[in-house]
């Protein structure tokens, strides 16, 4: 898959197999670059403010700040693709977050070329 434009990305997951995971797929999809990958939400909001990239591939449960308060708290807003354990619904439930796309675990390529096409 290619897209019609092209994104810079960074991925905030605490799980380490999982920011692997994430970047090999988003590697495989076309127009997509990974600039940064951090397992806590201090780090990654001021990498966020200093390189603003396109698109935050933000797990819901990470150290820090819970997605809420970290999305609120960034003076530059990118586009957000939510990953999480949890079913969107039980997310839209439970938390007010702003979002483009949702990605639920177990990531694969399929769901996470999906969640960016709903961007392009």
């Amino acid at each position: 898959m290619t897209l019609s434009k092209s994104y810079r990305c960074i991925v905030v997951e605490d799980e380490v197999h999982h920011q692997e995971l994430i970047s090999f797929y988003l590697k495989n999809i076309g127009n997509v670059e990974v600039i940064g990958m951090f397992a806590d939400t201090v780090n990654a909001s001021i990498q966020i403010e200093k390189q603003k990239p396109d698109i935050v591939f933000l797990d819901i449960n990470i150290s820090g700040l819970e997605g809420p308060e970290f999305i609120e708290l960034l003076e530059y807003q990118p586009k957000i693709i939510m990953i999480s354990a949890h079913s969107e619904e039980f997310m839209n439930q439970h938390y007010d977050i702003p979002y483009e796309a949702y990605v639920q675990k177990p990531i694969s390529l399929d769901k996470l070329e999906d969640a960016i096409k709903e961007l392009d």
